[in-house]
């Protein structure tokens, strides 16, 4: 009877364990953002992550990411959306937190894949594109809080940037610049808020319909942090599939 009991708890401790488990993930023979750096090594370009999305297949849980590649081109900066593209697990945790910002930025002959803000890294801050100019006056802040990034009209990156309509101040520059320095994205703080990247409200409110869908597929966002079950592993010998990045290259 004792063995019984045994066997019977075990069993169902086994199922109470696979419940919370997840199939393997789909996986890419490259990431699409090394695809587009390939394809663009000759251009000033930025890759923004523009949406993300967690899908499930009868034997893997796929992830998937859709980004807005800007290219400056002499005189002007052209926009391309590119189709749902298929990124490792590992990947697409990586950037969960970089809705909205640059996840590769290569401009003035520096490539990186340090998640930013939009142009931080090579439009705000160059006179070029643009001049710090003084705002109203408070006696409680110090000057830096007073600087605001004007965009010149003749910049490319002006329409781009005046449809955001968001106000860069020099201390938050500040700020990102250190980050960049140690290799960390920044997110920017504003009364222990984030002002970038998923956790911030700006996206919550310009990309509604990404946190709505969130939202209904919870479940599969708690793969990312769930272990894949021992029935499923047997697929992952064979969960390799090509990326579908140079689709939209042509």
């Amino acid at each position: 009877m004792k063995k019984i009991l045994c066997y019977f708890l075990v069993g169902s401790l086994l199922l109470i364990g696979c419940s919370k488990s997840y199939k393997p993930a789909k996986t890419v023979s490259i990431e699409p953002t090394e695809m587009i750096i390939k394809k663009n090594n000759d251009k000033e370009f930025s890759v923004v992550l523009d949406d993300m999305k967690i899908e499930e297949e009868p034997d893997y849980m796929v992830y998937q990411q859709k980004y807005n590649i800007l290219t400056l081109v002499k005189d002007s900066l052209h926009t391309k959306k590119t189709p749902w593209q298929t990124v490792s697990k590992k990947y697409f945790k990586k950037h969960e937190n970089d809705l909205g910002m640059e996840i590769v930025s290569n401009h003035n002959g520096r490539l990186s894949r340090v998640a930013q803000p939009v142009g931080f890294g090579w439009a705000i801050g160059d006179k070029k594109h643009g001049e710090w100019e003084e705002t109203s006056k408070d006696s409680t802040k110090t000057s830096n809080h007073h600087r605001r990034w004007r965009t010149h009209g003749t910049s490319p990156f002006f329409w781009y940037w005046l449809g955001t309509r968001r106000n860069t101040y020099r201390n938050d520059f500040n700020s990102y610049q250190s980050h960049y320095r140690s290799g960390k994205p920044y997110y920017g703080y504003n009364n222990s808020n984030y002002s970038y990247g998923t956790r911030s409200a700006y996206e919550r409110t310009n990309r509604s319909s990404f946190f709505s869908r969130k939202v209904q597929n919870m479940s599969k966002w708690n793969s990312l942090n769930r272990k894949v079950s021992r029935s499923s592993s047997r697929y992952s010998s064979g969960s390799s599939t090509r990326s579908r990045s140079g689709g939209f290259g042509k």
